[in-house]
């Protein structure tokens, strides 16, 4: 099959969105591929969750974690002196599904290198939720910052040494890519990881294939399934594919599409009906214009 991305291209263009590059396979081929800037390892941003999230996932299929967890149990040391019943009723699964109780963000970018004493996890659960549990969506990359300690704290590991051979090189990224830590050492989790944007594609044929890739099982069909379905409401003012659910670090766009999304433009889509899987890294903040270009001109054609 041929797909042609020039109708994209031009409108691209024509809107001046700053996309630096675009992949589409389906069937397990890669059928189309275009550049605007050479495909050097670009920040995924809040793409990187969907990554992390494989970690908590594999933990989980080992039974080594439970998504009804509770938070504070894993980090008795750094608690604030008087631990609400809120906190403790934080639970694992309200950090993948950004419903820990916060009505504000706290950890977003810009804001994490200025966290006083750079102990994120004890600033993390210093910051009381105002709300139960469970009861709001609010978008907070320490929800998933939280699940990459949760992470080290059970393995030993930082996330990306504890991926490394479970998840990437398998998908053949045998070269460590570059993924931030904190000043404690942890992955970042929430952002931060490096990586080409036809190197992405694998990780979508992996949830296509609900966890197996090249017929070896990297993390159970369930976790993928409850990881690329709407688990709670959500909304974000971006634009119409951030209005329609989250699941575990994954949107499900409007037309129930899942999809890992980075600022400025990391995209991962995972098309199921059309087997095919389409990625673009960008520095664009019109995001959603870039997915109408990809909904009106890409996946028509799949």
């Amino acid at each position: 099959m041929t797909v042609s991305l020039q109708a994209f291209i031009d409108r691209v263009q024509a809107e001046e969105l700053n996309v630096f590059g675009i992949a589409v396979q389906q069937h397990g081929e890669i059928v189309a591929t275009h550049r605007f800037a050479p495909d050097e390892p670009h920040v995924l941003h809040s793409l990187s969750k969907s990554y992390l999230v494989m970690g908590v996932g594999m933990l989980v299929d080992e039974g080594k974690l439970s998504i009804h967890d509770k938070v504070i149990d894993f980090f008795p040391d750094k608690l604030p002196e008087v631990v609400s019943e809120r906190l403790a009723a934080m639970e694992v699964y309200h950090l993948l599904t950004m419903t820990c109780g916060h009505k504000e963000p706290f950890m977003m970018g810009t804001a994490r290198p200025h966290i006083p004493g750079g102990d994120w996890v004890r600033f993390f659960l210093a910051n009381d939720p105002e709300v139960m549990p469970g009861t709001r969506f609010l978008y907070e990359s320490g929800c998933t910052y939280m699940l990459s300690a949760i992470i080290t704290k059970i393995t030993g590991q930082t996330a990306l040494d504890f991926l490394m051979p479970r998840l990437f090189e398998p998908m053949g990224i045998t070269e460590r890519p570059y993924w931030v830590h904190c000043p404690m050492g942890i992955t970042e989790g929430c952002a931060g990881l490096y990586l080409r944007t036809e190197q992405i594609l694998p990780f979508g044929e992996m949830i296509l294939h609900e966890g197996v890739y090249n017929g070896q099982r990297l993390v159970s069909a369930e976790w993928i399934k409850a990881a690329t379905t709407r688990q709670v409401d959500s909304y974000l003012d971006r634009g119409r594919d951030w209005y329609n659910g989250y699941g575990y670090q994954f949107w499900i766009s409007h037309n129930g599409t899942p999809r890992g999304s980075g600022a400025d433009g990391q995209f991962l889509i995972v098309m199921a009906e059309q087997d095919a899987v389409i990625t673009v890294n960008s520095q664009e903040p019109r995001q959603q214009a870039i997915l109408d270009c990809i909904w009106d001109l890409v996946a028509p054609q799949l």
